[in-house]
């Protein structure tokens, strides 16, 4: 028996999407992307969505779209996963680094409201599908009028109080990559915002640094320029058409409109894949024991959290001997992703690891399992069964007393 830690699920409409793409010939953005945009915007009560190529992109449009000054302080955490930290340094930005909280296994947020008065930005993640306490978060940053993105990558479908993460902060990111709770056929990502300037600066960014109509009130009068892709304003002030008239030094984080389709029908699956996984890990939790055989993982009050994966992260015992365990039994497992980042080569010089001891309890001791929509009660129960077994062997401490 082989169960993956993640896996893609879809079916006939998914295909039919994607060929209605293929039949239509346009095959770059159009509007695909725009009913994408605006069912992901409605479904999580977001004014604006702007559809890019991946959740790193997303990342990376949204702390350029805030124009902060070169050298400015970014707070983020040395622990998890680089594409919160990487956009930071690639902008030229001074990364402010805390260390993870070993009960959330989320950012240290007693650490991040302390360093909160010296930095200019924040960035922070809901990793492995458990969220930040935004609601305790949220009013204090706010108040000290500093953009807070969120990048709930891992999240897609995670609330809390019936709130979807990436609503609280200035910007949320989402990505739609094959192992997360939806894909856009293979690839894909989101930036949801409520300000406008933002959303008109990540459009910009993400489509080479092009002038945006939709989002500009301006005097000058114009015309239209027809083309195949549709009516593109001529700027008489410039003049110039306006689908070549740049704004900001841009990429190209464009979604192509196959993959846009394949996502909107994954969006119409995404509840029904959230229940099952949310059912899969209270019922891992349970049979688990959590508590006393892996360090638990708290929640903020009314959260119902998309889970991403199923963190093991052990209380005593050898993560890597764990690991071998559960690959040698057919069950894929995944590290607590890079834990601390210090300790990889392109961020040594940001500071010293050992500063951070919960990023590396994380890399020493944590993992993680699957638990996504298409595992079946079979799977589950051998997943359980294989986890006791390696506890029975290697410490003792997993002893089927303790499961009662």
């Amino acid at each position: 028996m082989t169960i993956d830690f993640a896996h893609t699920d879809f079916g006939q409409e998914e295909i039919d999407a994607v060929n209605r793409v293929l039949q239509s010939y346009w095959l770059g953005p159009g509007p695909e992307n725009e009913h994408f945009e605006a069912e992901f915007a409605h479904m999580v009560g977001a004014k604006y969505a702007i559809c890019v190529n991946s959740g790193s992109s997303a990342n990376l449009l949204a702390l350029a779209a805030l124009q902060l000054p070169a050298g400015s302080r970014v707070l983020t955490s040395a622990c998890g996963f680089p594409a919160t930290l990487a956009p930071i340094l690639h902008l030229g930005l001074e990364p402010v680094l805390v260390d993870y909280d070993l009960h959330t296994h989320n950012i240290n947020v007693e650490q991040l409201l302390k360093q909160l008065p010296t930095v200019r930005a924040v960035i922070l993640a809901h990793t492995l599908g458990n969220p930040v306490d935004m609601e305790r978060i949220d009013p204090i940053v706010r108040a000290a009028g500093i953009p807070l993105i969120e990048d709930c990558c891992e999240a897609v479908g995670t609330r809390i109080n019936q709130r979807w993460v990436g609503t609280f902060g200035t910007a949320g990111t989402f990505s739609f990559y094959p192992s997360h709770q939806i894909t856009a056929l293979g690839g894909g990502g989101m930036v949801i915002t409520n300000d406008a300037t933002l959303a008109r600066g990540v459009r910009s960014r993400r489509d080479w640094g092009k002038w945006v109509a939709p989002t500009y009130t301006l005097g000058e009068e114009m015309t239209s320029y027809q083309t195949i892709g549709g009516s593109f304003p001529i700027i008489r002030s410039l003049p110039y058409y306006s689908g070549y008239t740049y704004q900001t030094i841009g990429y190209n984080c464009k979604l192509p409109d196959a993959n846009a389709a394949f996502g909107r029908v994954q969006l119409k699956r995404l509840e029904g894949f959230v229940k099952q996984r949310v059912s899969h890990y209270e019922y891992l939790k349970q049979r688990l024991n959590a508590s006393e055989h892996f360090l638990p993982v708290v929640s903020p009050p009314g959260a119902l959290v998309s889970w991403f994966g199923f963190p093991l992260t052990v209380a005593k015992g050898n993560r890597d001997g764990l690991g071998l365990w559960l690959e040698g039994h057919g069950i894929r497992h995944r590290p607590f992703f890079a834990g601390n980042l210090l300790r990889h080569a392109p961020f040594r010089h940001l500071g010293d690891p050992a500063q951070f001891p919960i990023a590396d309890r994380l890399m020493r001791d944590g993992c993680f399992i699957g638990v996504w929509q298409g595992i079946t009660q079979t799977q589950l129960d051998y997943m359980v069964e294989t986890l006791l077994a390696w506890g029975h062997k290697n410490s003792g401490w997993m002893t089927e007393e303790k499961r009662c």
